[in-house]
């Protein structure tokens, strides 16, 4: 539900979320150490240093603390939204920039997924590629935290909105031919 919340403006009325699936958290620690480093441990050990400038270190902190933020936005934002419509990439790019890709069901070919490296066997994150039908630039997604879930998910969703659609479709079908029997029937 919360996810919905944050990325309903990539979402068509009536689409719903059925799996979010992101980088591995482990894959993003040496930023976040980074910023935890540069923006509170340095400064808290210039304010032992050097107590009167106690401005200028709460500065550097609260700029350390809203780098870390955004570094998690960036983390979280960047996303692959299975939905019961279609799958759609999201990529956050900071604050003013973001972008999606939109790919339906019924235009996915493949997907399939590679876990490289110790690291990526142990912690359980690997590639995806999803390949659409007609061949073009697969649409590959880095460091995905369990990428077997994220393909069974697809692949489920997937079959879902195709057993769905072939429904519907067999109903409009079935109401068109009872219609023209009708028709046909009055003459």
């Amino acid at each position: 539900m919360f996810a919905s919340l944050l990325f309903r403006s990539h979402l068509n009325p009536g689409e719903k979320i059925l799996y979010l699936a992101h980088a591995h958290p482990i894959t993003i620690y040496k930023g976040f150490l980074k910023r935890v480093f540069y923006g509170l441990a340095l400064p808290g050990l210039f304010y032992l240093m050097m107590p009167p400038f106690i401005l200028v270190w709460a500065v550097w902190a609260g700029f350390g603390v809203l780098s870390m933020i955004a570094y998690f936005f960036d983390w979280y934002f960047d996303a692959l939204l299975i939905t019961n419509g279609s799958l759609i990439d999201v990529q956050w790019d900071g604050i003013f920039t973001r972008s999606s890709t939109r790919i339906e069901y019924h235009t996915i070919d493949g997907i399939s997924y590679e876990k490289a490296g110790f690291w990526a066997l142990i912690f359980n994150y690997g590639d995806i590629a999803i390949e659409r039908i007609g061949g073009g630039k697969p649409l590959g997604i880095s460091k995905v935290s369990f990428p077997k879930t994220v393909e069974r998910e697809v692949l489920e969703a997937k079959s879902e909105f195709m057993r769905s659609k072939n429904l519907r479709d067999h109903n409009t079908l079935k109401d068109l031919i009872s219609n023209m029997i009708q028709d046909y029937s009055r003459q």
